[in-house]
C-alpha cells in the first residue's frame, strides 16, 4: 500500500491543479453555445490539441451519428450533433455551469445534458449510448411515438405520390427548354455571378478560413455541362458528400442522388407534367413548381411528410423574365416578401434585394455592384453592414470570392480553378 501511495498523492496534486473542465459559470465567460431549461443536449466535442489514433477518432464519430439519427437530428427539446464548438453554459435555470472543451483530457468526448442536473462529461464511447438512455430515455420515447405517428401520414404521402406518379407525360424538347430557361428554381437557376461565364468542365472549388488561404474549410469538385452542375463532390473533416444530377434526353432534372461515404442518404425524383413539376424526396417531403405558360413558377408548395403545406412562395416577374418579388408563407402565417431590383436592362442578377418581414419591417438588404471590374455582394442589416463578398470569377468560370465580416476582417476565400 506504502508503494503506491505516492502515485495516489501525485495524481491527486495533478488534478487539483489542473483547470476544471466543469465549473459554475461567471459573467465574463463567453460561450459558444448557451442550453437553459427546458431544452436538454447531447454535444460530441474533440479536444484538438490532445493526439488519438484515427481509429479512435473514427469510432467516436460513428457513435455519435449513431445517436444522432436515434433522434432524428436536433428536436424542440434536444439539441444533438457534433460541434467544433469549445465553450458552452448550461443553466437549470437557478444554476448556471460552464465547461471548456479545451481543459478535455481526452480527444473526444460526449457532453450530456438533462436540464436539471450539472452536465455529464463522458470520454468512453461504450458508455454514450447507455448514459443517453438513462437520462434521456424520455425523449428517445417521445422520438419513437413520433416515427411511427409519421409512418401512417407516410403511408398516406406516399398514395399522394403513387397517383402522381401515375399520370403519363412525356416532355418534349419545347418543353425542356422552357423549364430550363425560365422556371429560374434552385434546380434550374440562372447565373448566379453576372460574369461568371456559363461553365463547363471540371472545376475544383477551395473554400479557405484565413486571407492566406492556409486553413481549408472544405473543399467542391464540381462538374458543370452548358452552366449546369452534374456532380458535386464535398469533402470536409474526412467526409465525403457526393450530389449527381442525373438528365433525361430532352436535358431535364431526372433525379438527384446524395451520399456520404459511399452510403446514399437522400434521393429527389423528378416527375413533370404539362403545367407543373413536382420534386419528391426518398425522406417523403415534395415541392411542388406551378408553371404559367413562359415556363416561369408562379407558385410554389412545399409539403412535409404528413401531406401538409408548409411553405408556400409566389412570384411575380417583369417583361424579362426576371422575377421582381417572391412572396413565403410558412405554415399559414410568417410571411417573408423579397423585393428585386434591376439598374439596367440587359443584367439578370439584381442590383438589390430587399427582404421584409412580418407587418413589411425590413430584415435586410442584399446589393449588387460592379466596382473596379468587381461584383461586390453587400449584405446590410440595421442600417450597418454584416458582411461584404468580393467576386473575381472571369468567364472561364475561374476566380476567388473573398468575402468580409461587419468589421472588414476575411472570414473566408473561395477558390475555383478548372481541373
Amino acid at each position: 500500500m506504502m508503494k503506491i501511495f505516492p502515485f495516489i498523492l501525485l495524481f491527486l496534486l495533478v488534478c487539483a491543479c489542473s483547470p476544471k473542465v466543469t465549473r459554475l459559470a461567471v459573467p465574463e465567460d463567453k460561450a459558444d453555445f448557451g442550453i437553459s431549461n427546458p431544452s436538454k443536449a447531447l454535444f460530441f466535442v474533440e479536444n484538438e490539441s490532445i493526439i488519438a489514433s484515427e481509429e479512435h477518432i473514427s469510432n467516436h464519430k460513428a457513435v455519435a451519428d449513431h445517436l444522432y439519427r436515434q433522434f432524428g437530428g436536433a428536436t424542440e427539446r434536444v439539441m444533438v450533433g457534433r460541434t467544433n464548438a469549445k465553450a458552452f453554459k448550461f443553466s437549470n435555470g437557478a444554476t448556471t455551469w460552464f465547461v471548456n472543451v479545451q481543459y478535455f483530457p481526452k480527444r473526444t468526448a460526449m457532453i450530456l445534458f438533462d436540464g436539471k442536473n450539472e452536465p455529464i462529461i463522458e470520454y468512453n464511447t461504450k458508455n454514450y449510448e447507455r448514459l443517453v438512455k438513462k437520462y434521456l430515455s424520455e425523449d428517445l420515447k417521445k422520438r419513437s411515438e413520433t416515427d411511427k405517428q409519421n409512418q401512417v401520414a407516410e403511408k398516406k404521402v406516399s398514395n399522394v405520390w403513387n397517383s402522381i406518379d401515375a399520370v403519363s407525360f412525356t416532355p418534349d424538347q419545347k418543353y425542356a427548354d422552357r423549364i430550363i430557361n425560365y422556371s429560374n428554381t434552385t434546380y434550374y437557376p440562372l447565373t448566379s455571378f453576372e460574369d461568371s461565364g456559363n461553365c463547363n468542365g471540371r472545376f475544383i472549388n477551395i473554400i479557405y478560413l484565413d486571407e492566406k488561404q492556409q486553413k481549408i474549410s472544405y473543399t467542391n469538385n464540381i462538374t458543370y455541362r452548358n452552366g449546369r452542375v452534374l456532380e458535386n463532390v464535398y469533402l470536409r473533416d474526412g467526409i465525403e458528400s457526393i450530389q449527381k444530377h442525373y438528365l433525361n434526353k430532352v436535358g431535364l432534372l431526372d433525379s438527384i442522388v446524395n451520399s456520404e461515404n459511399g452510403k446514399r442518404e437522400m434521393k429527389l425524383t423528378f416527375k413533370y407534367l404539362p403545367d407543373q413539376f413536382i420534386i419528391h424526396s426518398s425522406w417523403g417531403t415534395r415541392e411542388e413548381f406551378h408553371l404559367n405558360g413562359k415556363g416561369q413558377v408562379e407558385v410554389q408548395y412545399n409539403f412535409n411528410k404528413k401531406d401538409k403545406i408548409t411553405k408556400e412562395t409566389y412570384y411575380t416577374y417583369d417583361n424579362l423574365g426576371r422575377i421582381l418579388v417572391e412572396d413565403c408563407i410558412y405554415d399559414g402565417e410568417n410571411p417573408v416578401t423579397n423585393t428585386y431590383q434591376y439598374d439596367s436592362d440587359t443584367k439578370r442578377m439584381y442590383s438589390k434585394l430587399t427582404i421584409k418581414g412580418k407587418e413589411g419591417k425590413t430584415i435586410s438588404e442584399n446589393t449588387s455592384q460592379i466596382i473596379d471590374g468587381k461584383q461586390v455582394f453587400t449584405v446590410i442589416a440595421d442600417g450597418k453592414i454584416v458582411n461584404k463578398s468580393v467576386s473575381t470569377l472571369n468567364s472561364n468560370c475561374e476566380g476567388k470570392v473573398t468575402t468580409y465580416d461587419s468589421r472588414g476582417k476575411v472570414v473566408s476565400v473561395s477558390v475555383q480553378k478548372r481541373r
